[in-house]
């Protein structure tokens, strides 16, 4: 090989840079080439390792190291995506979400993994979180404690990794409405025919504890509580507040504050005619 620029055939190779320039005129003749070789170093704990790569016929990556082990890190970040959405797609399925859920939670999961959010948390807490920050986006009526329940997990951890990574990732998230949640909850709590009337009434009652101020700062779960059970009980159904508890998954405790806080304000004061008057 001679050099291009002055014709001249003195060339100089450095196996270490993998290029290959003319002594001459100092020419590049070639760069990042690939070597076939495989040359050994020495780590600081004293540990022999490899430093070149086997590049075989028709492979667009090197592997470093024998069979089955991935020394790319570009081919190592493919397969925790690929197993990522696997995760993310088993959990839409069993949620019965569909494929623009599943898409916006992949992109969301590749943001993590760039920034490291991934390492030291459970993969698949990790995948719940991001499918949830969607379904927060869209407005969908599924909560944490349905994450939490398939995989068998505490709702408190899989709560911490979704706060956490809406802090990481800086996700601007709609405020939940404990509207969304009044059906779904209703039809668990068997009201027949009239499931719908006792749903519209629970929601004219979430609006009005949100004009009093009575939703701010509160769980969901807990409006959502305490609107359906005085709704149950303006429609004559005579649901306990242990039947209510059990269903929304709340404490005694905070159905009480939420009843307790609705009484005295100016709603809780009237009658039920007046009330749906207004």
């Amino acid at each position: 090989m001679g050099c291009k620029a002055c014709g001249g055939t003195d060339i100089e190779h450095d196996s270490a840079k993998g290029m290959s320039y003319c002594s001459a005129c100092g020419e590049v003749c070639e760069e990042n080439a690939i070597i076939a070789e495989v040359t050994f170093g020495e780590a600081a704990s004293g540990a022999a390792i490899v430093t070149g790569s086997f590049v075989r016929a028709g492979q667009t990556r090197a592997n470093m190291g024998g069979p089955g082990r991935y020394g790319s890190g570009q081919e190592s970040r493919e397969i925790t995506l690929q197993n990522a959405r696997r995760r993310i797609q088993g959990l839409a399925t069993r949620l019965g979400l569909s494929e623009h859920y599943i898409e916006s939670a992949q992109r969301i999961y590749n943001l993590a993994l760039i920034q490291n959010f991934t390492k030291g948390r459970k993969s698949l807490r990790v995948a719940a979180a991001c499918l949830y920050a969607v379904v927060r986006k869209e407005r969908h009526s599924l909560m944490l404690i349905d994450f939490s329940d398939i995989l068998q997990t505490s709702v408190f951890k899989l709560g911490s990794t979704f706060a956490r990574l809406v802090n990481v990732l800086s996700l601007q998230l709609p405020i939940v409405d404990p509207s969304l949640y009044l059906l779904r909850f209703a039809s668990m709590l068997e009201f027949g025919d009239k499931t719908q009337l006792v749903v519209m009434d629970a929601m004219r009652l979430v609006q009005r504890m949100d004009r009093d101020w009575i939703r701010t700062g509160r769980r969901p779960s807990g409006i959502c509580g305490a609107c359906l059970l005085i709704s149950a009980r303006m429609h004559n159904f005579r649901r306990t507040q242990r039947e209510i508890i059990r269903v929304v998954k709340i404490a005694d405790t905070t159905l009480r504050r939420r009843l307790g806080e609705f009484c005295k304000t100016q709603s809780g004061k009237l009658t039920v005619s007046d009330f749906r008057s207004l």
